[in-house]
């Protein structure tokens, strides 16, 4: 063999770890099945993997929901706070809130149908890795909030206020646009919500 001979450039991917590839098949099979028909051997099957090492990650299906749902609310976290990492304006970072939540939706509408569905139907624990998860979501946007109010550019006002005038209008729409097939929004509407968010919380 040549010894000058340069290696292939190519690096092999890293296969999915098996928490990661039983969260994957939980997400297949709670969205085909519904949460409550769904069984553990199903999500074992899909994701093929031995007994052993589904009850060694997951020992209940309410603790895989748990994971479950915490695994995409922090994906979802990572594209929302995207807008106000760097230092927007606060015109620019409301809008840009509520351009990420609806893109995140429409591109990855069978996790936000699931997110929708555990959140509402129950079968999870008290949720505490979610909840942590939730807690560094929104320390980020007060935070963020906060300094925009300081620095006069939104009106001073409860946090949960902002959260609800920031977000509520597409949060409820997202509900109707997750039942369809191919969740679809006019770059009218989604204008409209972004507007709408900015001209509510504006100084």
């Amino acid at each position: 063999m040549d010894s000058s001979a340069t290696p292939s450039s190519t690096t092999p991917s890293t296969p999915p770890s098996t928490r990661d590839r039983l969260l994957e098949a939980a997400t297949k099979v709670f969205l085909a099945q519904g949460f409550t028909a769904a069984s553990m051997d199903m999500v074992r099957q899909e994701a093929g993997v031995s007994n052993g090492s589904l009850y060694h990650h997951f020992p209940t299906k309410a603790l895989l929901a748990d994971a479950l749902y915490a695994h995409m609310l922090r994906d979802f976290h990572t594209a929302l706070m995207q807008p106000i990492a760097g230092k927007a304006s606060a015109q620019a970072g409301v809008k840009g809130l509520v351009r990420a939540y609806i893109q995140w939706v429409l591109q990855h509408p069978d996790q936000a149908r699931l997110l929708h569905t555990l959140r509402r139907g129950g079968g999870m624990t008290d949720g505490a890795e979610a909840s942590t998860a939730n807690e560094h979501a929104f320390a980020a946007l007060k935070l963020w909030m906060e300094q925009r109010v300081e620095a006069g550019e939104i009106r001073a006002m409860p946090f949960h206020v902002w959260m609800a005038l920031v977000f509520s209008p597409s949060m409820s729409l997202t509900q109707r646009w997750v039942s369809q097939p191919v969740p679809a929004v006019a770059p009218k509407l989604r204008a409209a919500l972004e507007h709408g968010a900015w001209m509510a919380v504006a100084a």
